[in-house]
């Protein structure tokens, strides 16, 4: 049960003092450990409420509490509606200029993070081709030095390969020595060219067309498109001339 009274007497170097209460026949001691706000020291006539409490067989003032500090404190806690008002702006001004703030940093912030990767890819991305085109040339210098050992090595197999007869096929071997006596004919043709007989190509193609056997060799030796050797053995026109 709480008892309220009055502070009769308190001695500040010594941190203590005695309470006049109605009701009681003696006053009630009490120490300043046991108030609240320690700091601020008790004047006479203050009032107070506590409970009697037993400390070594004595009574003394316990659960203090100090009703005109207590008043103060409050009044003085509670703002002006005016002061209030003003405070609260001030406060949401500093908060609203606190959230730019903390938005405008966080952006800078990313702004300077998406740089930086940029920049980082950028160069990651540059030494890859960098690295590609170096493997692309050292692939490149490989191909050449394997051709030109791979040549070196067709060089000196065929170097030393031993040599072999080449075999003619017969209508090969036939059409050569059918050549050869065509050329013999034809030096000695020339021969008789040089007594005199001139001739050209004219677009004549046939035996018909021939005055003598000289003119058909002439023509079937040098002239295009001719149809004078139907054998083909090198002699034109052997009915005509008998040949």
């Amino acid at each position: 049960m709480f008892i309220e009274g009055t502070v009769k007497s308190y001695n500040p170097e010594r941190g203590f003092g005695f309470i006049q209460a109605a009701g009681q026949q003696q006053d009630i001691f009490f120490h300043i450990q046991d108030c609240p706000a320690k700091d601020i020291e008790p004047v006479i006539g203050e009032k107070m409420k506590f409970m009697l409490v037993e400390d070594g067989g004595k009574f003394k003032a316990g659960h203090i509490v100090r009703l005109d500090l207590t008043d103060q404190m409050s009044v003085a806690s509670v703002p002006m509606p005016f002061e209030s008002t003003r405070q609260n702006a001030e406060y949401g001004k500093v908060s609203s200029n606190s959230r730019n703030s903390s938005k405008l940093k966080l952006s800078k912030f990313i702004t300077v993070i998406g740089l930086i990767v940029v920049v980082v890819l950028g160069i990651l991305v540059y030494g890859k081709y960098q690295q590609y085109q170096e493997q692309k040339q050292i692939r490149l210098q490989q191909m050449i030095q394997e051709q030109e050992k791979l040549v070196v090595e067709q060089r000196k197999a065929l170097g030393d390969l031993p040599e072999r007869v080449i075999d003619v096929p017969e209508q090969e071997r036939k059409y050569t020595s059918v050549a050869s006596n065509q050329t013999d004919y034809a030096d000695s043709v020339s021969t008789d060219h040089s007594s005199g007989q001139s001739f050209k190509c004219d677009g004549r193609t046939h035996c018909s067309q021939m005055k003598s056997y000289d003119e058909a060799v002439f023509f079937l030796r040098n002239c295009p498109d001719v149809k004078m050797d139907g054998n083909n053995d090198g002699i034109p026109c052997e009915r005509q001339f008998n040949r």
